[in-house]
């Protein structure tokens, strides 16, 4: 009986060989697989983490030009109220100061009507302070005129006092003989008239 001691008998089953060697060819094959998976995977994550960057910077702007709108929407608005404010006041000056004009044009025409030798003194030394204009009208102007003729006479002229009459000329009642006669302020010279003026004041003074 003889040995078999060809290439067969030494590398053993040619079956086994080749199937090793095919295992070995999977493996390596199905190593490359999975490298290019990780490599697809890697990918895919770091292309997700760019999306979520990206997204996060997108939110980050939308909420920056949110809060940038509403810094400029409510300042607009402060901006606005003001305006309106300063508007309203303006038109309130103007108002009072043309109803202040009114009253002062219309205490004039009253003085004068009064028998005031200067009307715009008579203005400047009266009391306006209760005079009103309301619906269109002067409230309270003709009791400043009397109060301010009671109170300084000086400023008005004498009414008409019973005398003798020529035509339709009334002449007054010369005073009696040593008897100083009234004090007319429409002839007085201004000497005279700021005497007058002046003894007023101070008999006012007395008084109070």
């Amino acid at each position: 009986m003889s040995e078999n001691n060809g290439p067969a008998d030494a590398g053993g089953d040619h079956n086994t060989v080749r199937e090793l060697q095919r295992a070995r060819a999977d493996l390596v094959k199905l190593r490359d697989e999975l490298k290019n998976a990780r490599g697809e995977r890697d990918a895919a994550t770091a292309e997700r983490d760019d999306a979520i960057k990206s997204r996060d910077g997108y939110k980050g702007q939308i909420e920056k030009q949110k809060a940038d709108y509403e810094a400029k929407l409510t300042e607009a608005n402060a901006a606005t109220e003001k305006a309106t404010t300063d508007a309203a006041a303006a038109i309130a000056e103007k108002d009072a100061s043309y109803q202040q004009g009114l009253i002062r044009a219309n205490a004039e025409a009253a003085f004068t009507r009064a028998g005031a030798v200067n009307p715009e003194d008579a203005v400047k030394l009266a009391d306006l302070s209760s005079v009103k204009f309301e619906d269109g009208k002067i409230i309270g102007l003709d009791e400043v005129v009397t109060a301010s003729k009671e109170a300084r006479g000086y400023l008005f002229t004498e009414a008409p006092k019973p005398g003798s009459v020529t035509g339709n000329t009334t002449t007054k009642t010369p005073p009696k003989p040593g008897e100083a006669g009234p004090f007319d302020a429409m002839t007085a010279d201004p000497k005279s008239y700021e005497a007058e003026k002046a003894r007023a004041l101070a008999a006012t003074r007395s008084q109070a």
